[in-house]
């Protein structure tokens, strides 16, 4: 019995998988370089010459939106000598370099080289920032470095239908949580997929209005997402702390949605308000993670504050579980493990990454 079998037979990924340095280098060029990595929200963004600089699996890179309000990301090394062209985030016209300002336009072009008029056979035209692909889906932003890579949001279809209705791209960013993880990347994708420890680790925060025992994970065809509805205990909709979203079914005020898009973007979406995970990954045994809150642009200041700190409330339950099951994978006598019905999103997770993989 292995990942691929049917769930009622099925197998957790091998202990190796997330204590192996070498696994983990095949999962950043297998796994990570070949697909859609969410790397921020079309909020972060809002005029044109925003930029903010960040770093990907040791690449530097920077996200701007250029005067025809394109997001792009480009390279954010210096074609001359390799420093950096962009610091922290801001709005600009253009970006330069502070080493030899060489100036770069938003679509990554080269504008300008002082003292380079003696450099025999210098070409401008050569000297652009490389750029990498992105796609925009319901709010977030996404890059690939790979150039083959299948279009984006096509694949996410099945999942945009169930997400669409709670309309995360009217949400509006509030600031991160940001958190050491000591711990597998993989381990936090399958915490927050399943919520089947809820009644143990969430007793008094999620247990009793959304237990655990009645969730359910939605069929994703193979595509690479996963969907897990969590309603009510009582089959009605539940309190409201936020503004609601507009629109909503019956149903839909009465459940909310657990959603992965693999391999790394992490949220849920409730009738008010939504949260984002954004996974960093350093090595085999630590992660960074932000937790990004996401509040109706209605909402008070005291709404926002409330969601930030339930928010927290309920990761800091998670840590310490995340923490004993990493300590665990390191045992010599730690073996693949048998998946409940109630594990059927961290199945699908497992059977999309062990294709990749080998």
């Amino acid at each position: 019995m292995r990942v691929a079998e049917r769930l009622e037979r099925a197998e957790t990924l091998d202990p190796a998988c997330y204590t192996d340095p070498a696994h983990y280098a095949r999962d950043v060029e297998r796994v990570f370089r070949r697909g859609w990595i969410c790397f921020g929200r079309e909020d972060w963004l809002p005029d044109a010459g925003d930029y903010f600089a960040f770093e990907r699996f040791g690449e530097p890179l920077v996200a701007v939106r250029d005067d025809e309000r394109r997001v792009r990301v480009l390279s954010n090394v210096c074609r001359h000598r390799w420093h950096r062209v962009a610091e922290g985030r801001g709005n600009a016209r253009a970006l330069q370099c502070k080493y030899h300002l060489w100036t770069f336009a938003l679509d990554g072009r080269l504008l300008g080289a002082p003292q380079m008029d003696r450099a025999e056979g210098f070409d401008r035209a050569s000297c652009r920032l490389p750029e990498l692909r992105v796609e925009s889906w319901l709010g977030w932003l996404y890059l690939s470095f790979d150039a083959s890579a299948a279009p984006l949001a096509p694949q996410l279809s099945g999942m945009e239908k169930l997400v669409a209705p709670y309309q995360p791209g009217r949400m509006r960013s509030l600031p991160p949580l940001e958190l050491d993880s000591p711990w597998n990347w993989k381990l936090m994708i399958e915490n927050f997929m399943e919520s089947y420890h809820v009644t143990s680790i969430h007793p008094e925060t999620l247990e009793p209005g959304f237990p655990g025992a009645v969730t359910w994970g939605e069929e994703n065809g193979g595509g690479p997402w996963a969907v897990l509805h969590n309603p009510t205990r009582t089959g009605e909709p539940g309190a409201a702390f936020l503004p609601v979203t507009p629109g909503l079914s019956h149903a839909q005020l009465a459940d909310f949605l657990v959603c992965c898009a693999f391999p790394l973007q992490l949220f849920a979406v409730t009738p008010d308000s939504a949260v984002w995970y954004e996974l960093l990954p350093h090595s085999a045994d630590r992660f960074t993670l932000r937790i990004h809150p996401l509040a109706p642009p209605e909402a008070t200041e005291e709404q926002r504050m409330g969601l930030r700190s339930a928010l927290e409330a309920i990761h800091r339950e998670d840590v310490r579980a995340c923490e004993s099951v990493q300590q665990g994978l390191r045992s010599t006598l730690a073996t693949r493990g048998r998946l409940s019905h109630l594990e059927r999103c961290n199945w699908q997770f497992h059977r999309w990454l062990e294709a990749r993989i080998t």
